[in-house]
């Protein structure tokens, strides 16, 4: 078969392909996906199209050294800088459009949530270690809140899924994602972006760099995102929604030495952006019997429309969110086959999100969280060349976090005033220390079989102090004596510990275990990739953040322990015009850590954090990338999850239902998901290049809590992506037009009980706008 009909045979398959992309008969895997290796995001090389490297050899560094990404034995996606910014994915909670099986939503008080596979951790505490963890050139970011500027300046990211506990900085069970920052090069670049788009939004990026002496390099970056109002009420005039982000990130290349490499960074960000507003879909009172706000029974809910949302009219809704991280690594080459690596960093994450609950006008549930982390990190580590073409790494960190954290609650119509009055606080602080030994290796056994594996030990220790807490004013200590007999004082904790009295509660939790990884990988040949895995990950227990009326309510879960078995394959066909990639999983899931409901005996029904005894995932994922004509690329995944409690689970619906959920699907986990993305580039004249793109994202159905109510139920979307853009052949400039979520397409990515009513986040709705680059 010659050239030209093996690519108009491929054609009319990805023709097919793209109209069954997101079929549920379609078997799918997104182990890897588009990128350009190697290039800095924005760099002068930018004029090289994502097309005409879709399926050329893709080096990645998932396991600590740079390798092509069809000889690791593990699902992987890693995208390009320039792919992120051309598909409008400026930070992680936009991976979705190019990471099947990733998903992201957020909690009432707007804290994110990041899962892979239906792995992922629901609780809206600023202290809560995630199950998909963050991070930035190997650094763990180790707070979901702080990840926000992770994607400022970068050269790639790489999305890693399954358990990790062996490769990288602390154990995941989900995932990680490590995003690689642009580097300093030996000559001087600069580089800005500038979209303007719907809403009056405005993202400017930019970044300079070169040597300033014979062995320091410098690269300075910076990212301005402001835009209006996005939300209207729709029961009066008024809007919400500004957006008003800061980030800025400095890197420094500085080799000594020929042998020693120094790396640091300083960055940060600050978000002075407006809360999203929630959305009216149910009222549901906290405290049956209690008698309800006649303002709320006559409320009308909201309509289905993106825009609409309501809220306490003059409140100020403007976080004060802020993020400051330093690091350094240092790699030492002792010989060409020994190298040792440092890596220290320290970071503060800062919250201030004041946010209504209730998602009407209506006096009954604001709320104002805050809340500091400091965080210290290191890590020591050497590599080691064995066998020729394998590698070991042995090594070890530590991890201080120390977190203060406060809520404070505001109604003066909810049912809970019956309570605790028209205002109470919530607070706790944790201290905790975290402390590992791990080892990893790749090694040939014959030719072309290796064997790959890890072992980690983890053991973490935090103690916690925390309670309900009247505000000073009495008038939360009075309600709550009145109602239980116990003698409340005013600005002092009200939480009922164990002798009967109120006061602080305070309890300690240590926990350790071994996290480990074993696995196969077989070259058929050069192009084709077959591999096994089973691996086990855990995820260290959590202390509860929420109103207390007794101590039992902040009891900690224990850790999470999830065994992995994977097999899979990477084939790069008819002379790697098509890369394909699948694989089958099975999760074994011991304790899970989930967002639930308990029951208070005071409060009624509390969300919380809850452990799930037994419970599985299990699915399959197919990727494939094609480039059948000069210019033209086609790029496509799909996940299937099928999320499962075995055995009796008794638990709480989100409308305080009492249930056994034995058999039911995890709450935001829809079973399908997918991406496709085409791209044609070609010559308008000998010196400017045109580029149309389009990308399709899908999601099914799935829930935002256990109980099956169709209330809370998240339904099925897909989004669609348009862009077009001219630019000059040297890669120096950029022009272009696009549209996101062309179609208007109505959906929400949150469904929750909050206080007295249950509410939604909407997506946005269409946008549209320009852009313009420059390079030098």
């Amino acid at each position: 078969m010659t050239l030209a009909n093996k690519r108009t045979m491929l054609l009319a398959s990805a023709a097919m392909g793209c109209m069954t992309a997101f079929s549920p008969a379609q078997a799918a895997n997104s182990s890897s996906a588009p990128t350009e290796s190697g290039q800095a995001a924005g760099g002068a090389g930018a004029a090289q199209s994502a097309s005409e490297a879709e399926v050329g050899e893709i080096i990645v560094t998932a396991q600590k050294r740079a390798q092509s990404v069809n000889d690791v034995g593990l699902s992987i996606t890693a995208v390009s800088g320039d792919v992120l910014a051309s598909r409008g994915v400026s930070d992680p909670t936009e991976l979705t459009k190019l990471v099947s099986g990733f998903n992201y939503n957020e909690t009432a008080t707007g804290s994110p949530v990041y899962s892979i596979r239906g792995v992922g951790y629901q609780d809206s505490s600023i202290a809560s270690s995630p199950a998909v963890t963050v991070y930035v050139d190997e650094v763990p970011i180790p707070y979901s809140g702080g990840t926000l500027g992770a994607a400022l300046d970068i050269e790639r990211v790489e999305v890693l899924k399954g358990p990790q506990g062996t490769l990288f900085g602390g154990n995941a069970t989900g995932g990680a994602i490590n995003y690689i920052a642009a580097k300093p090069s030996d000559q001087l670049t600069a580089g800005v972006n500038w979209e303007f788009g719907r809403f009056a939004t405005s993202n400017l990026t930019g970044f300079v760099g070169g040597p300033v002496a014979d062995t320091l390099s410098i690269r300075v970056s910076g990212r301005w995102l402001k835009s209006g109002s996005w939300q209207r009420s729709y029961t009066r005039d008024d809007k919400i929604g500004e957006q008003d982000q800061l980030y800025g990130r400095i890197n420094a290349d500085w080799r000594p030495i020929d042998k020693l490499k120094v790396q640091l960074s300083v960055n940060g960000w600050r978000d002075h952006s407006e809360s999203q507003a929630g959305q009216l879909i149910a009222i549901q009172p906290a405290l049956p019997g209690v008698p309800v706000d006649p303002g709320l029974t006559a409320y009308p809910l909201a309509p289905e429309k993106a825009r609409a949302a309501d809220w306490d009219p003059g409140r100020n809704y403007r976080h004060r969110d802020s993020y400051k991280q330093a690091s350094g690594r240092l790699d030492y080459e002792v010989s060409d086959d020994l190298t040792l690596t440092s890596i220290s960093s320290y970071q503060v994450y800062k919250r201030r999100s004041p946010n209504d609950l209730d998602a009407t006008s209506r006096p009954l549930a604001f709320q104002v969280s805050s809340g500091k982390i400091k965080t210290f990190f290191q890590e020591l580590r050497a590599s080691m060349t064995v066998a020729g073409t394998g590698n070991v790494t042995v090594g070890a960190n530590y991890q201080y976090d120390k977190i203060d954290e406060l809520n404070q609650y505001a109604s003066t119509a909810g049912t809970v005033v019956v309570i605790a009055g028209d205002s109470f606080n919530t607070q706790n602080s944790q201290s905790a220390k975290s402390k590992g030994i791990f080892a990893s290796g790749d090694i040939p056994i014959i030719s072309r079989l290796s064997i790959v594996g890890g072992v980690r030990y983890s053991k973490t220790d935090r103690d916690y102090t925390g309670c309900s807490k009247d505000t000073g004013d009495g008038t939360a200590a009075a309600a709550f004596s009145a109602l239980t007999g116990v003698n409340a004082q005013p600005g002092e904790c009200f939480t009922i510990q164990p002798n009967g009295q109120p006061g602080l509660f305070a309890s300690s939790l240590n926990e350790d275990n071994i996290s480990w990884r074993a696995g196969l990988n077989y070259k058929l040949d050069r192009n084709l990739l077959l591999y096994a895995n089973v691996s086990r990950g855990y995820k260290a227990g959590a202390y509860q953040s929420l109103a207390a009326a007794t101590s039992t309510s902040l009891a900690p879960v224990v850790q999470e322990q999830l065994t992995a078995y994977e097999a899979g394959f990477k084939a790069g066909l008819f002379d790697r015009l098509l890369q394909l990639n699948g694989a089958a999983f099975y999760y074994d899931y011991a304790d899970k850590q989930i967002r639930g409901i308990i029951l208070d005996p005071l409060f009624g029904g509390l969300e919380a954090i809850v452990n799930i005894p037994k419970s599985r995932v299990r699915g399959f994922e197919l990727s494939a990338s094609l480039r059948p004509l000069s210019g033209l690329s086609i790029s496509s995944s799909v996940t299937h999850v099928d999320s499962k409690v075995r055995g009796s689970f008794i638990g709480l619906s989100p409308a305080s239902v009492v249930s056994d959920f034995k058999g039911q699907a995890f709450p935001y986990t829809p079973k399908w998901s997918g991406n496709t993305d085409v791209e044609y580039r070609w010559a308008l004249n000998d010196r400017l290049q045109a580029v149309l793109g389009a990308t399709a994202t899908y999601n099914s159905r799935t829930n935002g809590g256990f109980g099956e109510d169709p209330t809370y139920r998240i339904r099925g979307y897909t989004l669609v992506d348009l862009r077009a853009e001219i630019e000059g052949d040297d890669g120096k400039w950029r022009f272009g037009v696009w549209g996101r979520n062309i179609t208007n397409e109505y959906y929400w990515y949150t469904a929750t009980r909050a206080s007295d009513t249950g509410i939604r986040f909407a997506g946005m709705p269409a946008t549209y706008g320009i852009n313009l680059a420059f390079r030098y």
